[in-house]
């Protein structure tokens, strides 16, 4: 027995090493799981959005009945209902938080925002708010106010952006606080604009207006349907969208650009204007100024080089593309896209810089 004792001793030290091993990674792992684990803020709103989902299988006349319609759940009804505990403040045990879930339908399917608010410890960061309050630089790169929108201009500008797994490029923010993005990288396929007959490659007569029936926007909604999940088609808004016609030595025109306009639209491509607007050059005014591609993110030909919506006011079978600076062509060549939408300005981020590095990440 004095063996056994006299052992113990011995590796004692072991006996109590391992117990303090063992108490500290308890510590961690449950510090892990409060940050990123059951109680964080992310999975209380992950816990909000099952229960708006399990509350509207119980009652699916509640749900958005026409395509693009959105309803409201509070998390006070979700608790009321006993889908949902009572959303405790990880952070400080004697806050609650509260938050309500945005359904919004997506053709056959819905999609599912939760917004989660604890007092002083979480609140929900706005994209919108972010670019309203950003700074110009030394050099003037930043946001400008242009005819009521909010407008990035410049070479070297923080307006990156990730979204459904894709990196894009905040182009302005309109008066309905409308977020617009154009993909920060060119397709890697060809496009033609359209191919059908037209009389007028003849002539010098005629506007190319029939963009609504081309090969272009159909294959940007196949871009769309293909690449943006059902969530996230919830945080893209529908547009009005302007079709025009410009004399390549003209002056820059948004009326002009507006002459025809379609509503309704989720996916598009930059006008003319944009480029022109991306541009602190002040001799950027005409279609042809070489002016416009300095101090311009968008004249950057190794990530934009696109087609657009503005055609050829001479030719109707020609039309401008993109690519470091504005060129027209005929419809049926093949170009590359960097397809436009918009995101509702009530879209959050989860951190980021809007760097291209460190974008803004949309949540």
């Amino acid at each position: 027995m004095k063996k056994v004792v006299d052992y113990i001793k011995d590796k004692s030290y072991y006996f109590l090493g391992a117990t303090i091993f063992i108490i500290v990674l308890l510590i961690i792992i449950n510090s892990c799981s409060s940050k990123s684990g059951g109680n964080s803020y992310e999975s209380m709103e992950s816990k909000m959005v099952e229960a708006a989902k399990l509350y509207y299988q119980k009652y699916p006349k509640r749900l958005p009945k026409e395509n693009s319609d959105t309803v409201k759940i509070t998390s006070g009804t979700l608790i009321d209902s006993e889908l949902l505990k009572e959303l405790k403040d990880p952070k400080k045990s004697d806050n609650y938080c509260s938050g309500y879930v945005e359904v919004t339908k997506i053709d056959d399917d819905y999609s599912y925002l939760p917004f989660l608010t604890c007092p002083g410890s979480y609140e929900p960061k706005y994209l919108v708010d972010v670019v309203r309050n950003s700074k110009l630089d030394e050099y003037g790169n930043g946001v400008y106010t242009i005819d009521k929108e909010l407008v990035y201009r410049g070479d070297i500008v923080n307006n990156f952006v990730s979204f459904s797994n894709m990196l894009w490029r905040i182009v302005s923010v309109d008066n309905l606080n409308d977020i617009k993005l154009v993909l920060a990288n060119k397709s890697e396929e060809y496009y033609y604009w359209d191919k059908k007959y037209n009389s007028d490659s003849q002539s010098n007569d005629g506007i190319n207006s029939d963009y609504f029936h081309s090969n272009i926007r159909k294959e940007l909604y196949n871009f769309y349907d293909k690449n943006i999940s059902t969530d996230d088609k919830g945080k893209i808004v529908s547009k009005t969208i302007c079709v025009g016609a410009l004399f390549d030595e003209e002056e820059f025109n948004r009326e002009k650009e507006c002459t025809i306009v379609k509503d309704n639209e989720k996916v598009m491509l930059l006008n003319a204007y944009d480029y022109k607007n991306a541009s602190l050059d002040s001799n950027c005014s005409k279609l042809d100024s070489r002016e416009c591609t300095n101090y311009n993110y968008l004249s950057d030909s190794d990530y934009i080089n696109t087609w657009l919506l503005t055609v050829d006011a001479k030719k109707s079978y020609k039309v401008y593309n993109l690519n470091h600076t504005l060129s027209n062509t005929s419809a049926s060549s093949e170009k590359r896209i960097n397809p436009v939408i918009y995101l509702s300005g009530k879209v959050l981020i989860n951190g980021g810089k809007g760097t291209q590095e460190n974008p803004y990440i949309i949540k």
